[in-house]
């Protein structure tokens, strides 16, 4: 019971420090509405493009479905830390760009409450915003003005939203079960532009460069629902189905704009004038409902298959009652797990699973008359711990999102994840000699 409380510990000592944490590398496409949604798979499920809905295990944790928690046996404790390195890569013409990062993922514990009900708790990213953005004019451009001179524009995002959840299941029968996921979101979003006359000093003195801040600040509960049904068949088959739903949520947010400028002027000097200063602490920003569906085929602990499928209707979505030109999405997920021999205890590489999936969405964000899409695909590893259930989860994606027609950016990225699910047991005593 020591280390359960250790873990429980671990867990809300580093809350503050993991959700200040998130931060994804340089996205232009993180401008739009939330920002980039983030993905929300633990370890075993990003290997498999994702693919959770009717993913059922007791050896893991699955929060996209909430009824996968009642999964959990009678004394199991799971732990599970996650962290994600990205790379990506940006194209536009002949302008190509690349950054990378590292960053934290999930952290999660998942135990059961009694033999029908189970319960999960942690924290992941909800969705983030990091961009960098400079624009120039100089002289020979089309938008040159000699009056004025060179031109520097800056556009700078960043921020991001966290989500803190507790997931309930219970088992209405040995074939049923139902989940609820209770979340609360926080987190802030902050939009920067910068104006700058680089030779403003020479030619005006009263010509003065300008800074513009849109900060958004979150903080509100939001509530999911799953379901699975479970059904085992002859030579060792069990079928899986899963179902979430949630709907349309209106979270409370507080709108800060600011708006100064950098007078020159002979004397004094440089000073700073604020222009527009205003707070808007009543505002709303409505997410909209997800509904999906999703199933795994198990052949004993030897092979797996699953696929799932959700939509959003984002042209619902509306920030301070503004639209943000956003479009309906739907996405596909699916992958595959084999096992050679769970159970050979003298190959370690019999034991190892194998997974592979991909992905493909039309995502919310619509650019020059272009929907774009998001597809890829991602394979992995689970290393499991030997004596333990406990497991070491290695995976990595290939996708790409955007285009480079219509002016457009094309974004490559590759994703590399680790997590960490270590298995206890409940309420059994230590012996010692």
């Amino acid at each position: 019971m020591i280390r359960k409380v250790q873990y429980l510990f671990f867990v809300i000592l580093f809350l503050p420090y993991m959700a200040a944490g998130q931060i994804e590398n340089n996205s232009p496409y993180s401008r739009f509405g939330i920002g980039d949604i983030a993905h929300h798979s633990f370890g075993k499920n990003r290997a498999l493009g994702g693919m959770s809905f009717g993913s059922r295990d007791p050896n893991a944790i699955v929060i996209a479905n909430p009824a996968s928690v009642s999964a959990r046996d009678t004394m199991s404790f799971l732990f599970e830390f996650g962290v994600i390195g990205k790379s990506t890569e940006l194209s536009s013409g002949e302008l190509t760009d690349k950054f990378s990062d590292i960053n934290f993922n999930n952290l999660a514990i998942a135990f059961p409450i009694t033999k029908w009900i189970g319960t999960s708790i942690g924290i992941i990213p909800y969705s983030n915003q990091n961009y960098n953005i400079n624009s120039t004019i100089r002289e020979g451009d089309l938008l040159y003005n000699p009056t004025t001179g060179d031109l520097n524009t800056k556009y700078i995002g960043k921020g991001g939203i966290n989500q803190f959840f507790i997931a309930n299941a219970v088992k209405l029968n040995k074939n049923i079960s139902l989940g609820l996921n209770f979340s609360y979101l926080f987190g802030s979003l902050e939009r920067i532009r910068t104006l700058s006359f680089t030779e403003s000093e020479q030619i005006r003195p009263d010509f003065y460069n300008s800074k513009y801040s849109d900060k958004t600040i979150i903080g509100d509960i939001k509530f999911d629902w799953g379901l699975q049904y479970t059904a085992n068949f002859k030579h060792d088959l069990e079928l899986t189905v899963g179902a979430i739903f949630s709907s349309n949520t209106k979270l409370s947010a507080e709108h800060e704009v600011l708006q100064e400028n950098i007078v020159y002027s002979v004397d004094p000097g440089i000073y700073i004038d604020t222009v527009l200063n205003y707070t808007d602490d009543n505002g709303h920003i409505l997410l909209p409902g997800k509904i999906g569906a999703g199933f795994t085929l198990k052949k004993g602990d030897k092979l797996m298959i699953g696929a799932d499928y959700y939509s959003q209707n984002w042209s619902d979505a509306r920030f301070f009652g503004k639209s943000d030109s956003l479009e309906n999405t739907n996405t596909l997920r699916g992958g595959i797990e084999f096992v050679p021999n769970s159970r050979d205890l003298r190959n370690y590489l019999n034991s190892i699973h194998y997974r592979i999936g991909g992905h493909y969405s039309n995502s919310y964000l619509q650019l020059n008359g272009e929907q774009l899409t998001d597809f890829g695909i991602s394979f992995g590893l689970g290393l499991p711990l030997m004596g333990s259930r406990s497991m070491f989860n290695i995976a990595f994606e290939l996708g790409q999102r955007g285009t480079l027609d219509n002016y457009l950016i094309k974004e490559k990225y590759g994703i590399l994840s680790f997590s960490l699910t270590l298995y206890d047991f409940w309420f059994v005593q230590q012996k010692f000699d």
